[in-house]
């Protein structure tokens, strides 16, 4: 899998600089975990655990308490890779993660971000450190802490992070589901990894969770048809040492509270060539109306918010010097087909360009955080973002 184009989400999306690259803002060491919302430790005190052998999760922390930031990581046995991204509003500028974690935990991650210049990747720092689990009230949550190390020059600073968890009130929880399905005769694995609610709302929770199931069918059924028809056709049949056609699905969550749940849902999949494609959807849930929040439900009516954050984002992504003017106008335009991919945060609205829409493969995905304060007079007061927005 490419780590470079699995999201948010997600993977899969991210910051205009990172530490390897020149100073972040500094920001209070709480704001990270306010960044996803996560939920106050129970007591008494958590079960401490190895991490999974595998899994795919979303973490905050900050480097030195004050430079706050969001990890993707994913494990495959002893293997690591996924990305992290600076958290403050503005371009987000994508850091790709890759290494090795032992039986004990003693993990090393290697950080590489995209030199626009050489335009390949260049090692920007290390992380090295601990990766293990705690158990707080029934969930298994990863923990990654120990030393960042910048390449440039060599400076050490502590760091932490930890899985985000959510309070949805009413005694409702948000579980991952893990499903794989494998056909050998067609040569193809599906793997995913989603979102589902849990509690005693039966009504609320059925609903979401097949709003989830609906929202990634239609992924599931062209995946199923293609990988049928290239298998009816000699001239695409697989070499026997190759691996099998393949789709992953994955989600990131946001933010979530009483009100909503926002997550990123990442489609990975690789059906022969030189490598995989990922795209993602936004998947915003309206608990209390139980559906999902269309982009221009967040805004008064006749509102013109996609010019707003149309032209913003054109404006930042331009800063990370990745593609030309052109194609960063045909993909960043006031369209709604360019922001079909966008979430709720704390500190702003995250939009999601996937490879190829705003800057060559390579370049990978790009992210903008707009702030609230810039949408401000075109949110809702009634909406999901007006507790924002103050």
């Amino acid at each position: 899998m490419q780590n470079r184009v699995t999201t948010y989400f997600c993977v899969t999306l991210l910051l205009m600089s990172c530490l390897g690259c020149q100073k972040a803002a500094p920001q209070a060491a709480n704001q990270s975990q306010a960044l996803l919302a996560v939920s106050p430790a129970a007591t008494p005190a958590p079960v401490v655990t190895l991490a999974p052998a595998n899994f795919d999760r979303t973490l905050v922390g900050t480097i030195d308490g004050k430079y706050a930031f969001q990890m993707w990581l994913k494990r495959q046995d002893e293997q690591l890779f996924g990305n992290y991204f600076y958290t403050r509003p503005g371009a987000i500028r994508i850091i790709s993660l890759s290494g090795k974690i032992d039986r004990d935990g003693n993990a090393t991650l290697e950080e590489t971000s995209y030199d626009t210049g050489t335009q390949t990747d260049a090692k920007t720092g290390e992380f090295r450190g601990k990766l293990d689990s705690v158990v707080i009230d029934g969930e298994q949550l990863i923990r990654f802490s120990g030393n960042w190390t910048r390449a440039k020059d060599k400076q050490t600073l502590p760091f932490s992070a930890q899985e985000a968890s959510f309070d949805l009130g009413g005694g409702l929880k948000l579980r991952r589901q893990l499903q794989k399905e494998e056909n050998k005769s067609l040569s193809f694995e599906l793997e995913s990894e989603l979102p589902q609610l849990s509690g005693a709302d039966t009504a609320r929770v059925e609903k979401f969770n097949q709003a989830v199931k609906t929202f990634t069918a239609r992924e599931v059924a062209e995946f199923k048809k293609t990988v049928k028809e290239m298998a009816a056709d000699p001239d695409l049949k697989l070499p026997a040492d190759a691996p099998p056609r393949a789709l992953s699905m994955s989600y990131s969550v946001s933010a979530a509270n009483s009100d909503f749940v926002s997550g990123l849902f990442s489609f990975y999949s690789f059906t022969g060539g030189a490598h995989g494609n990922t795209e993602t959807r936004a998947f915003t849930y309206d608990l209390k109306r139980g559906q999902l929040v269309r982009l221009g439900e967040l805004f008064k009516p006749g509102a013109n918010y996609l010019k707003v954050i149309s032209e913003f984002c054109i404006s930042e992504v331009k800063k990370l010097k990745v593609s030309d003017d052109e194609w960063i106008r045909g993909g960043a335009g006031a369209k709604a087909e360019n922001y079909a991919s966008w979430n709720i945060t704390p500190q702003g609205l995250r939009i999601t360009f996937d490879a190829y829409q705003v800057a060559a493969y390579a370049a990978g995905p790009q992210e903008v955080l707009v702030p609230y304060a810039l949408l401000k007079d075109l949110i809702r007061p009634d909406g999901l973002l007006a507790a924002y927005a103050k």
